[in-house]
């Protein structure tokens, strides 16, 4: 079997998705860049909601396996309680987040040149190094003002870093297009 072919036949399948999940990461970045606090407090708000409807899953499992059990019912408790008070109390539910965003994207700083170093020296490794260079700076730049600039940087930086990974995938399609 050829090899070559193969990697041909996966790049070309690949380029036109890789081209559509960037641009759509490109649209959501942008609208996070020019209305920071709306992307922040519509994260809190979908993550408030995940949680409570975690919660309520989990409930229904406890309710049918656990129903006596302390341990089985602490966890939806614990979901529904804090989608609850981030649906209730958004300032705190956003700070929390923002620290999440920073160590999310110090993970993904190591995700982004662990990607770079294995498509190395491939064409568009530098664009993924690139991104993660660009995650770290930005969960540096979270941790330095967090908590007081939670509410604008949250929405900011996710919007960066989405814009970010848009055109990360947008120019390996392109690099793929080239092969």
């Amino acid at each position: 079997m050829n090899t070559a072919n193969t990697d041909r036949n996966v790049a070309k399948a690949m380029r036109g998705s890789l081209w559509v999940l960037g641009l759509l990461l490109l649209i959501l970045g942008a609208g996070g860049v020019f209305f920071p606090n709306i992307m922040s407090i519509a994260i809190e708000i979908y993550f408030g909601w995940m949680m409570v409807l975690a919660g309520a899953l989990w409930s229904y499992y406890a309710l049918r396996l656990h129903i006596r059990s302390f341990s089985g019912w602490l966890k939806p408790v614990i979901l529904i309680a804090v989608g609850v008070l981030w649906l209730l109390l958004p300032a705190s539910g956003i700070a929390a987040l923002t620290l999440l965003i920073a160590f999310y994207l110090l993970i993904d700083t190591f995700a982004g040149f662990n990607l770079a170093f294995e498509r190395r020296p491939h064409r568009g490794w530098l664009w993924m190094l690139l991104n993660g260079l660009l995650s770290l700076v930005l969960a540096f730049l979270i941790l330095m003002g967090w908590p007081e600039t939670s509410s604008f940087f949250l929405g900011l930086f996710v919007g960066i870093s989405l814009l970010f990974d848009g055109l990360s995938l947008i120019m390996l399609g392109a690099s793929l297009k080239q092969k």
